[in-house]
């Protein structure tokens, strides 16, 4: 149903339930606490990048309340880090202390010359949600709404349209037709504009992807010029294979940085701090450069139709997870860490078509559907020296359009390092800015 507020408290909505929207909210409702904001989040759980799923062996997707998951891996983000000193001391120690956080150890390596995802393995610490990578935002976000926001998950945002009077009107979908792998078919079974949201004196996007063209199936039909400007950042695209074995692999590790290699980074992710599953679960990640060349082989919108062209469960097995699969085994081989791996009991997948904007001065980079992707095998993501400011202080590291009231909040409009913690920096920023101009 529709979610309407009275006058008297100003309304804001967040597109996107991942850290960065559930940072901005909560930092609204202690800035402001009469606000009334909104948080839309259009995934199956909460969480955006910062993704978590528990399976069972047949794919058959648990939710976060099931009390036994066969297979559990994070999905999207593997870890973080806390390289700025703001983030390090304003908002790292109260992740850890509401125990929504905690320091990811054990023991990693590096396979091969200069191997390296994320300053992994040899510039710790790393930090990951306790309970999968989605527990960090669902935390933060319980929080946000025991201040009074309302969260909407499953719900997404599929056209804004702005009123004379300046109010936002949003529409948009639940259910499956929210769902980044349901068949366009079923999709577009929806109304054209959808269900209306509601209404809203300002709107936050936090989702890189609700910035893309109508065609994209998250976007959030924003005006052209903002989602040009989002968008002229360059991109990285990345496939994850999600892989149970039926035994545990006999190493030591808990993340390996590959490199020559299609595979980047394997996480072991029923090592992470409360993960439990019944198998040993492991995420593969890709380099760009290989995501680059399968987007391109494979894309994400029809060439004739111009429909969107969701994930497909077979195609992802079959073909990104099973390159993977080999590559991880080979890496494992040559560098006389395990002979062969065990049997499979589950394998599974992820496309992310912005998993990440690339780094700020990126050059190698191939243009697909008049996006600009990143196609190098591996992308510096870690400070060369940890700990001391990356920017200058005063910079503005997200996008607002005060005289529309509409704004955008993430690593992709900041000039930190790419992650998660640019996108909470970003968000808190917004956040503080926002509430700066609802108060005048």
């Amino acid at each position: 149903l529709p979610i309407y507020r009275t006058m008297a408290a100003p309304r804001v909505a967040i597109i996107g339930g991942g850290v960065s929207g559930g940072t901005c909210a909560l930092e609204l409702l202690r800035q402001l606490p009469h606000l009334a904001v909104t948080v839309f989040d259009q995934g199956r759980t909460l969480g955006g990048r910062a993704a978590h799923r528990r399976v069972a062996l047949d794919g058959e997707y648990l939710t976060p309340q099931a009390p036994e998951a066969p297979a559990a891996f994070d999905h999207g983000c593997q870890f973080f880090r806390a390289d700025t000193p703001q983030f390090r001391t304003e908002i790292l120690p109260e992740w850890l202390e509401r125990g929504w956080a905690a320091e990811w150890s054990g023991q990693m390596a590096a396979l091969g010359p200069n191997a390296s995802f994320f300053g992994a393995p040899l510039q710790p610490p790393f930090y990951v949600g306790v309970g999968g990578m989605s527990a960090l935002p669902a935390g933060i976000l319980a929080e946000a709404a025991r201040l009074g926001a309302l969260v909407r998950s499953g719900t997404r945002v599929s056209r804004t349209k702005q009123r004379e009077d300046g109010i936002w009107r949003l529409f948009g979908t639940s259910g499956q037709a929210a769902l980044h792998d349901t068949p366009e078919a079923v999709a577009r079974r929806t109304q054209v504009d959808g269900i209306e949201l509601g209404e809203f004196d300002a709107v936050v996007v936090t989702d890189a992807s609700a910035s893309r063209p109508s065609w994209h199936r998250a976007s959030a039909g924003l005006p052209e010029e903002v989602g040009r400007i989002i968008n002229q950042r360059a991109r990285v695209a990345l496939f994850t294979a999600l892989v149970a074995f039926k035994a545990p692999l006999a190493i030591p590790h808990v993340g390996l940085a590959v490199a020559d290699s299609p595979l980047w980074f394997a996480a072991r992710s029923s090592s992470k701090p409360g993960v439990v599953a019944d198998h040993d679960c492991w995420t593969l990640v890709c380099t760009p450069e290989y995501a680059a060349e399968e987007i391109q082989r494979v894309p994400m919108q029809d060439p004739e139709t111009g429909a969107f062209i969701a994930q497909d469960p077979q195609y992802l097995r079959e073909g990104p997870s099973a390159t993977m699969l080999s590559a991880f085994q080979a890496a494992l081989k040559t560098h006389n860490l395990l002979e062969e791996l065990p049997e499979t009991v589950y394998v599974g997948g992820q496309r992310w078509g912005s998993a990440f904007p690339a780094p700020l001065g990126t050059s190698s980079l191939v243009t697909i559907g008049e996006v600009d992707y990143s196609n190098q095998a591996q992308v510096p993501l870690a400070p060369e020296d940890p700990g001391v400011q990356q920017v200058e202080e005063n910079s503005v590291d997200f996008f607002a359009a005060d005289e529309i009231r509409l704004y955008y909040a993430g690593d992709f409009v900041s000039k930190n390092t790419p992650g998660l913690e640019a996108a909470a920096l970003s968000a808190r920023s917004t956040a503080r800015h926002l509430a700066g101009v609802l108060r005048a």
